[in-house]
């Protein structure tokens, strides 16, 4: 019975649905509608006509097949148009609108039809809910398609290679941490010969001294410029993310314009020289005060902020500062959090800044971070001829290594405690108004 119901359900859809205030309008209206539906057919017929003319052309003076196919394609469309739907309802409806017989006779017939119609799929569809339920599906789970189940298939192919293709180089190198350096080329994802003495070399015994004062270096120069960075950065973005504040267009455009042009490195080696901050931490720290490009995430995030939080504060007798560290920061932690973590993690891995203002001088050595240690070392290894002791020659891919992985320990320490915000924090943030 639901298959033959189905094979009216257009029509009957459309009286059913259509019928009370369209049958009015076509019985006032039914040489209107003549005329339009006659237009349609007339339409159809030109481009009928048309169609078969030009593939007769092309048959008789060019390629026939070609000729053929936009006759048989022309003769389709036309005959599909002209028995179409459309011009079936206009027909029906001018001769149902000439008189007035029987047309609430068929509106009940279609109704009654359409609505068993609908009771019958409803039936279907609870048989269909009763059998995944006992099947142990959920019942309204949506079905995926094949073409979902392949692309979820390709797409976790895809990460799971590209997961392989950044972990294995990671596993082969860090394994050389833990190996003894006569045995490197047996390592595969772990060590072939186990042993401690390249991360006791970094750590404890010849190289514990540099590697610890460059870490302390590391750790107080992170600091301060996550701190300090992400403050400046804050407060620079919280008035121009206000529509009153004066000159709010050119401030940004400043701040904007920073970004694509920069000075360049020598005008400000030279002004760093001139303040006497060669060899120094601060070198490092004020040349990294400010980021254009986290004032935008703030400033987008700052705009989110509800008004009638901060006019609530207002009316209670805060200030412009209150305002900003009572109310604004604490409802901006993602971002903060976001922004204070890549900060963190650009500067512990930055050694751009220590390779322009810090020389290998010794008092240079005794002010460089951890990142620029590291560097210097595998640079000063690579000239095998300079060392002399035969233990240190025969393992130096290993020290390296040890080096590499004890400086990555604090930041995999860190991002736990940040992940969370940064879930969220980028995303608010990173919508641009």
């Amino acid at each position: 019975m639901e298959q033959d119901l189905s094979r009216n359900n257009v029509f009957l859809r459309f009286f059913a649905n259509y019928a009370p205030g369209r049958f009015k309008y076509w019985r006032e209206n039914s040489s209107l509608v003549f005329k339009s539906g006659l237009k349609k057919v007339i339409a159809s017929l030109a481009f009928l006509t048309v169609g078969v003319g030009l593939g007769a052309v092309v048959w008789i003076f060019s390629i026939w097949w070609l000729g053929a196919v936009i006759v048989a394609l022309s003769l389709m469309a036309g005959i599909i148009n002209i028995i179409s739907f459309h011009s079936f309802c206009y027909y029906n409806a001018w001769e149902l609108g000439r008189g007035n017989a029987g047309v609430n006779e068929l509106e009940a017939i279609a109704r009654t039809r359409f609505s068993v119609l609908e009771q019958t799929r409803a039936a279907a569809s609870d048989r269909r809910t009763e059998r995944r339920r006992r099947s142990g599906r959920h019942p309204n789970r949506i079905r995926e398609s094949v073409l979902d189940k392949a692309l979820n298939i390709a797409n976790i192919v895809i990460l799971a290679a590209g997961m392989l293709l950044i972990c294995f180089p990671l596993l082969n190198y860090f394994s050389l941490a833990f190996n003894n350096g006569n045995r490197n080329l047996d390592v595969i994802l772990f060590p072939a010969d186990f042993s401690l003495k390249p991360m006791e070399y970094v750590l404890v015994t010849s190289g514990a001294a540099e590697f610890w004062r460059s870490f302390g270096n590391s750790v107080v120069y992170t600091a301060l410029v996550t701190i300090f960075q992400n403050l400046f950065t804050a407060l620079a973005a919280y008035p121009l993310s206000k529509k009153d504040f004066p000159f709010r267009g050119a401030v940004l455009m400043f701040f904007i314009f920073t970004m694509l042009f920069g000075a360049g490195i020598m005008p400000i080696y030279l002004l760093v020289k001139s303040l006497g901050l060669l060899n120094t931490l601060w070198s490092i720290i004020l040349t990294g005060m400010f980021n254009a490009g986290n004032m935008l995430y703030y400033k987008t995030f700052f705009e989110g902020i509800p008004s009638d939080v901060e006019e609530a504060a207002i009316l209670d007798g805060a200030n412009d500062l209150q305002l900003f560290f009572y109310i604004v920061v604490p409802m901006s932690l993602p971002i903060i959090g976001t922004c204070c973590f890549f900060t963190l993690v650009g500067c512990w891995n930055g050694y751009g800044g220590a390779m322009i203002y810090i020389d290998q001088s010794e008092q240079g050595k005794a002010v460089s971070p951890l990142a620029y240690y590291i560097y210097l070392m595998i640079a000063q290894n690579s000239q095998a001829d300079t060392i002399t002791d035969p233990w240190v020659s025969a393992n130096i891919d290993n020290i390296e290594a040890a080096a590499m992985l004890a400086s990555i320990i604090p930041i995999l320490c860190v991002y736990p405690f940040v992940v969370k915000y940064i879930r969220g924090g980028l995303q608010l943030g990173s919508v641009k108004g």
